[in-house]
């Protein structure tokens, strides 16, 4: 994958990670007249990609994927437009209208990641951006002009030169590590199966459906080409004793089997196995380390329950390049730039996770949840609102706000009768 005959010479920005969040970033500071280079330690070909993912990429995001020059994988070739539909113990949360016309923030996209990755990675590359792949970046060194990467690959140790450095790689970020950015853990008390089938007959208006059971949420997402992914997220009690390849396959079937408002598995074909993840704690970092920004993963891994792993790795990449639209990278520019994209981050990106960490951990007054979802299902103006949190487009004291005043209203006139 690493761009023909790269350069040595020294770089403007230097991005280290080349998943969603790397790539991103490298594309728009490309895009501003920069020399960028991506190093990737990991080699990648057309067939590389993330599969432990749900490919749901919140309305907040999918505006985005235009600016990076990815407006076709809107076409349904390559993606399903859909809108949420909440199954809740209050009753249904489901907004109006299609797909088409309107703008783009109006629906979500099943954008499953072996499409999403290798074109972000080739329109990185018609945009100018160095690849390099196969080459892992072993620490880094700062000094009066920049940053120095010491890098090893399969031809050995090179260094770079670079003005900018972004730390976008992921979860387990070395330069976290390196740089003294401390990781902040909030536990998740949920496990996560995914699976992908042929043969399951999905609602025709290509609605993705999340369906709370108890204090599971388990979910229906239609993908390209008739195909569908499944995805559990369960108390890890209920899930421990599924063992075994196969048993542990049909006992995920027959779980959606027995939901009411599931698509029937009768005709179900298994396409895989099932992957999934027992422990998975939101992980929260700073957005600015000394003078490197942090990206993606590696800034903020959260629960995928709230599905916004892919839209929180563009909108980072996106607060990070408007931070420095206007801007050199001079000195005083960068230390701006820098500035301001953590104050944006923090704006618009942190207040969601708070929501996110809460709903990792098991809620244990299912009355309360009851009757908070009767509220909401009962007033169609406050389903559009959660339906606008849950896409990332409303921000969570907004919604709060209102909820708490029509729990009010709805008490007091409980009072009145």
């Amino acid at each position: 994958m690493s761009t023909p005959n790269f350069d040595e010479s020294p770089l403007d920005v230097a991005v280290v990670g080349g998943s969603i969040a790397g790539c991103a970033t490298a594309i728009r500071f490309s895009q501003m007249g920069y020399r960028v280079a991506v190093f990737d330690k990991k080699a990648m070909n057309d067939q590389s990609h993330k599969r432990l993912c749900t490919h749901f990429i919140q309305p907040h995001a999918v505006p985005l994927l235009a600016d990076l020059g990815l407006a076709h994988l809107y076409e349904p070739a390559w993606s399903v437009p859909t809108k949420a539909v909440f199954v809740t113990p209050g009753g249904l949360v489901e907004g109006p209208g299609g797909y088409v016309p309107g703008p783009p923030d109006s629906y979500a996209l099943n954008l499953e990641r072996r499409v999403l990755d290798p074109a972000l990675r080739t329109a990185a590359q018609k945009q100018g951006v160095q690849y390099i792949d196969s080459t892992a970046v072993e620490s880094i060194e700062e000094d009066e002009s920049g940053w120095i990467l010491n890098t090893r690959g399969e031809s050995g140790s090179h260094p770079f030169r670079a003005r900018l450095v972004v730390a976008a790689d992921g979860r387990r970020s070395r330069l976290a590590k390196e740089l003294g950015n401390a990781t902040e853990e909030h536990p998740n008390e949920r496990a996560a199966l995914f699976g992908y089938f042929s043969g399951i007959k999905t609602r025709e208006d290509n609605r993705s459906v999340f369906i709370m059971n108890d204090r599971d949420l388990a979910c229906v997402y239609p993908l390209v080409e008739g195909r569908t992914q499944l995805v559990l997220f369960a108390e890890k009690a209920r899930v421990e004793g599924w063992q075994g390849a196969d048993g542990r396959l049909q006992q995920f079937m027959n779980y959606f089997d027995d939901l009411p408002d599931a698509p029937s598995m009768a005709e179900a074909v298994p396409e895989t196995g099932l992957l999934g993840y027992s422990d998975y704690p939101s992980q929260v970092r700073e957005p600015v380390v000394g003078s490197v920004p942090f990206v993606g993963d590696a800034a903020l891994s959260v629960d995928a329950m709230s599905g916004v792993g892919c839209g929180f790795a563009l909108v980072s990449a996106d607060l990070l390049a408007r931070s420095f639209a206007d801007r050199s990278l001079d000195k005083a520019d960068l230390t701006a730039g820098l500035a301001e994209y953590r104050q944006r981050f923090e704006e618009v990106l942190l207040p969601h996770v708070e929501t996110i960490c809460g709903d990792s951990l098991v809620e244990k007054n299912e009355a309360s949840r009851q009757r908070m979802f009767q509220v909401i299902s009962g007033n169609e103006e406050l389903s559009q609102k959660y339906l606008a949190l849950s896409g990332r487009m409303l921000m969570p004291n907004e919604f709060q706000r209102d909820l708490v005043r029509a729990l009010m209203s709805r008490g007091a006139a409980g009072l009145k009768r």
